[in-house]
């Protein structure tokens, strides 16, 4: 399970590293960059400075928000997943009284199993989710 945890988090990795390269730091550098030309306008005070830089993050938090957003929910479909192996399990033991420490060990191993199918599952479909979250990044689409 932990070899499958490892996996999981490597392909997260691999694909927010793809967003970011693709899509955030561009807008980064705009928010920076507008950021700049807040700071180098002498009429600002202190308080029209910062609603300045606020505006210049906008759309990078926006992105942001939306890729957590997006995680989140391919996220909870796996938790959906490994629920639904779990209870699979439960829903063929016996009662604890009709059952042997061999049984529950082959429960156990099937809900693992299980578990697995659902990580390969929501691995493969990650370059899918990219892909959606740099197009909709790219179009300013993001809701």
């Amino acid at each position: 399970m932990e070899e499958e945890q490892r996996r999981m988090q490597s392909a997260v990795y691999d694909v927010l590293n793809d967003i970011d390269r693709k899509c955030l730091r561009t807008l980064q550098i705009q928010m920076h960059q507008c950021a700049i030309e807040c700071c180098r306008d002498p009429s600002k005070n202190i308080e029209s400075l910062e609603v300045c830089n606020e505006n210049c993050a906008k759309e990078v938090t926006a992105a942001r928000n939306y890729v957590q957003n997006e995680f989140n929910k391919w996220q909870h479909r796996i938790q959906r997943c490994v629920q639904d192996c779990g209870d699979a399990a439960m829903d063929k033991m016996p009662s604890e009284r009709n059952r042997s420490e061999n049984e529950l060990n082959k429960y156990i191993k099937e809900a693992e199993g299980c578990t697995s199918q659902c990580f390969t599952k929501y691995i493969t479909i990650l370059p899918q989710l990219s892909n959606k979250i740099v197009d909709n990044l790219s179009n300013k689409k993001m809701q």
